[in-house]
């Protein structure tokens, strides 16, 4: 089974995992993206060009007519394609693959609506109406679909209602070797140190958070810090929450800190707070996982799947404010848990590492495969 595989750009979450099918696996397998897009540089994403020897790096210009010719080169080959509908040169790439007769397969986010408002209306009438006009004669020809958002039933179910056979959908998501060592050094102020980074944005759920702060507050716990980073159209409203409940004590906002200020705060963190309403995956909880963080997780994001399977923290209902302000309390006040969620994780961060998911994808094709046969 000689494969090929397709990916946008070279996704953090991903690429490592291709490289090490590569080279581990096949020597002969192939990975093609394009370039990094200019949005992810200016988020500070470091262009590296070609990544290993089977990488190949398609400009924007040249990706319709080069793609072309990479399909023509390796007809007889198994071929992987990240995303389905979108982004639609990628789309272009999968027809032109079903003109042609070439066998595939596709990796996946499931379709989320991470829209408010009027756009969440015209986005869920999208999904719900013409999303699946355009993905069900793909999915007639594709061999599955490998769900990038994680095993939750309504994703997985998504993807049947797309088109695709439930016996050739399977749950994956992104993995990231976490190169940097965190020695851990507790402050001598003797607290808890909490931190809930990313975006200031309504679908990242932070004001989710600081109620739950409020209701840990309420409960007379109060050992603890929560360090918020980065920026986003909600932080006036959220800082002003913080006001509004008399946290300040007990919770900071440290701002977009550069790398080695963001290394010095980590060093110092005991729990991840990822409290999304929805999110494809969460890459930052296998960033916590592997630096031995306890992670409490929104069920909302796919990376809840990790920890449901490491025990190295608590998983709790997306929205649910009273559901996180208790798990949170459970982790404040048992020290001894804390401590055995921290080894959990340190104990699970090989199950995450691109070697160990690459074997994994290995044996997802080999079914996908099989089951043409």
């Amino acid at each position: 089974m000689k494969i090929v595989f397709w990916w946008n750009i070279p996704c953090t979450g991903m690429i490592n995992v291709l490289q090490s099918y590569c080279e581990n696996i096949d020597n002969s397998a192939v990975v093609v993206t394009g370039v990094l897009s200019s949005t992810r540089k200016s988020m500070g994403w470091d262009d590296k060009g070609k990544l290993f020897s089977s990488h190949i790096v398609l400009g924007d210009e040249e990706w319709d007519s080069k793609s072309r010719e990479i399909l023509d080169k390796y007809k007889d080959r198994f071929h992987v394609f990240n995303g389905i509908t979108y982004p639609s040169r990628m789309m272009r790439v999968i027809n032109c693959a079903i003109e042609k007769n070439i066998r595939f397969c596709n990796m996946s986010e499931a379709y989320s609506n991470l829209s408010f408002g009027v756009k969440r209306l015209i986005k869920a009438l999208y999904i719900k109406s013409y999303l699946p006009w355009l993905v069900r004669p793909i999915a007639y020809h594709s061999s599955g679909v490998l769900c990038l958002s994680g095993s939750a039933p309504e994703n997985l179910k998504q993807f049947e209602r797309l088109g695709f056979s439930r016996n050739k959908i399977y749950p994956f998501g992104y993995y990231t070797n976490e190169d940097a060592l965190y020695n851990y050094c507790q402050l001598q102020d003797g607290k808890v140190h909490m931190l809930c980074p990313g975006l200031l944005e309504k679908y990242k759920g932070v004001d989710i958070l600081i109620k739950a702060l409020r209701i840990v507050v309420g409960r007379n716990i109060k050992n603890y810090v929560c360090h918020i980073t980065g920026k986003g159209h909600q932080e006036t409203y959220l800082k002003s929450l913080v006001v509004k409940y008399n946290l300040e004590d007990y919770v900071i906002f440290e701002g977009v800190l550069d790398s080695k200020k963001y290394n010095e705060l980590l060093s110092h963190i005991d729990i991840l707070v990822a409290p999304g309403r929805v999110e494809p995956w969460g890459i930052r909880i296998n960033e916590a996982i592997q630096r031995g963080n306890v992670v409490i997780v929104s069920n909302g994001l796919g990376a809840a799947d990790l920890i449901n399977e490491s025990k190295g923290g608590a998983v709790f209902k997306s929205g649910d404010i009273n559901d996180l302000a208790s798990k949170i309390c459970y982790y404040l006040t048992n020290k001894d848990q804390l401590s055995f969620a921290k080894q959990n994780n340190i104990d699970y961060k090989y199950h995450i590492s691109c070697r160990y998911q690459a074997d994994i994808l290995f044996k997802i094709l080999s079914q996908l495969t099989n089951n043409e046969n």
